[in-house]
């Protein structure tokens, strides 16, 4: 079924929709227009494939109708709507590399198992767990190294990312002392997570102290997306057996 059936005032609706789903931090239950158009997209058929035309014309896949989150979409590769870390202006290459390695790294931190990308719900995150799982990952791929068998890197950049990460310093705090410095590992750690914010993929667990994280289900679904990216394969393998030695 095509937007032919859907016309008038209704294509407004449409695009009003979508127009919604591309602020994602803005939650239905916090907006009523949103909430209704959502309600029809869950229930209406035509209206919903005028939905899915819309988003396909913008290079966007239309990954869930959710009562909570609202309607999620993943920008293609290439579309306009894709945030890649080169369009960073402010990262030096290899600061892109430890900001990418940091993103794989909370995924596979917070969703070890298959299984868990399919659950429905939020999922607590600290720094300290990602920095110490992040170091962890490094002392494994060093010992893989002084080995020569290793572990088999899905991409130089991995390499790079990863020598980078270890010559941070875990926590080094401004002359203040009220914040941490760039070259703080955990600093990157709660860069990546205030972008995170950024796009209503997580939210402060301040109830449970600094440097504690909700991760949305949007983040989850995202991640589902992108799940079979050699890196992120890498990491949940190691989070697994780091699991498995733990038990």
């Amino acid at each position: 079924m095509t937007t032919s059936t859907v016309a008038g005032p209704d294509l407004a609706a449409v695009s009003a929709l979508v127009g919604f789903g591309l602020q994602p931090r803005m939650r239905p239950l916090d907006n009523p227009r949103y909430r209704d158009l959502l309600q029809r997209c869950r229930s209406e058929r035509p209206f919903r494939s005028a939905v899915e035309a819309l988003a396909e014309g913008l290079e966007l896949d239309l990954i869930e109708v959710h009562a909570v989150e609202g309607l999620i979409l993943h920008p293609r590769h290439g579309s306009i709507f894709t945030y890649r870390l080169a369009d960073h202006p402010t990262l030096t290459s290899k600061e892109r590399l430890i900001l990418g390695l940091v993103h794989v790294a909370i995924a596979a931190r917070a969703y070890p198992y298959p299984e868990d990308l399919e659950e429905d719900g939020a999922t607590r995150i600290a720094i300290d767990d990602v920095d110490a799982f992040l170091r962890h990952l490094i002392g494994k791929l060093q010992e893989a190294t002084r080995d020569s068998d290793g572990l088999a890197l899905p991409h130089a950049g991995l390499d790079t990312a990863w020598r980078s990460y270890a010559k941070l310093t875990p926590g080094r705090p401004t002359a203040s002392g009220s914040r941490l410095t760039r070259s703080s590992s955990q600093w990157w750690i709660a860069e990546a997570l205030r972008w995170l914010v950024e796009q209503g993929m997580a939210t402060p667990a301040r109830a449970h102290g600094p440097g504690h994280y909700l991760l949305a289900h949007r983040f989850r679904l995202q991640v589902r997306e992108a799940a079979s990216i050699p890196a992120f394969t890498l990491l949940n393998d190691l989070r697994r057996t780091q699991l498995f030695e733990e038990d």
